[in-house]
């Protein structure tokens, strides 16, 4: 389990590192007449209630994830270390 749970962790740092390369639209970009589509050969995961990709949105989340599961776990050992 430690080994898959490693190698899920990599996969995900890669992607965060390679969002731009990965994400097949650019998250941020709206598109009206795309609204609410479902799963589509464009669309992978379908549009949100603004036309935006789902899936690009969830490639660009990771790094975000990513950040906060560091500082997270990094803070409090960083204080343990300095405190106590």
């Amino acid at each position: 389990m430690a080994v898959s749970g490693l190698a899920f962790i990599l996969l995900l740092i890669v992607i965060a590192i390679f969002a731009r390369q990965i994400a097949p639209h650019n998250p941020y970009t709206m598109s009206t007449a795309a609204r609410l589509t479902g799963p589509s050969s464009s669309h992978w995961f379908g549009t949100d209630q603004f036309g935006r990709d789902i899936l690009s949105r969830i490639i660009y989340g990771s790094r975000i994830s990513l950040q906060v599961g560091i500082i997270a776990v990094g803070f409090p050992s960083l204080s343990a270390r300095l405190w106590g």
